[in-house]
């Protein structure tokens, strides 16, 4: 018997189908905040060990103040040692924020060829979440990126007023994944901030 190669569903197959389902799950009754954890669970959990290529994922944190050069540099060059990637970031497109080192991996994924980039902006409009919002959405980055199939690891740009990034950074070294960290800023730029 010849065995024929298994289908494979590529990412943007994948994030097409996700779409469809959560709109297929709103339109049918399903609270929004039930229909975005059953798509994010299944689509972004399940289904990535179906999805081609098996891209590294790295999932990033960074200063608030972070040098937009230095985050998109340190990116380019991750970016050509693993190939392909997906980067999962902690930021909201819809309404720009947080800045700093989270917008500018953002923008730098939405223009860098062999990247697709995973939004878990910080659910600041659950009550019940208060001030725990960003933490809540920096520990999702970290299980995000260890739940993905292939290579991954965090990349943190640090300053030493960065609280939230190295709370990040702390948490995935605690979840046994790889952290790397780099300098928020430019060495010419730190007596600037």
């Amino acid at each position: 018997m010849v065995s024929s190669p298994r289908a494979r569903v590529s990412v943007d197959q994948r994030q097409h189908m996700a779409r469809t389902l959560h709109a297929t799950l709103q339109s049918s009754g399903v609270s929004p905040e039930q229909a975005r954890r059953a798509v994010y669970s299944f689509f972004f959990t399940d289904v990535s060990a179906w999805c081609e290529p098996d891209w590294f994922t790295l999932g990033y944190t960074g200063w608030r103040h972070a040098s937009r050069e230095k985050v998109q540099a340190d990116l380019t060059q991750l970016r050509a040692k693993v190939g392909p990637m997906r980067l999962i970031v902690g930021f909201d497109p819809e309404k720009r924020i947080p800045g700093g080192g989270d917008m500018a991996a953002y923008d730098w994924a939405m223009a860098a060829p062999g990247v697709v980039v995973e939004c878990l902006p910080a659910p600041w409009g659950v009550p019940e979440l208060d001030k725990s919002a960003g933490p809540y959405r920096n520990g999702a980055i970290v299980e995000r990126t260890l739940a993905a199939v292939g290579g991954k690891a965090l990349l943190a740009h640090l300053h030493p007023a960065s609280r939230g990034a190295a709370g990040t950074a702390a948490y995935a070294t605690f979840r046994g994944l790889k952290v790397i960290e780099k300098l928020a800023v430019m060495p010419r730029e730190e007596g600037r901030r």
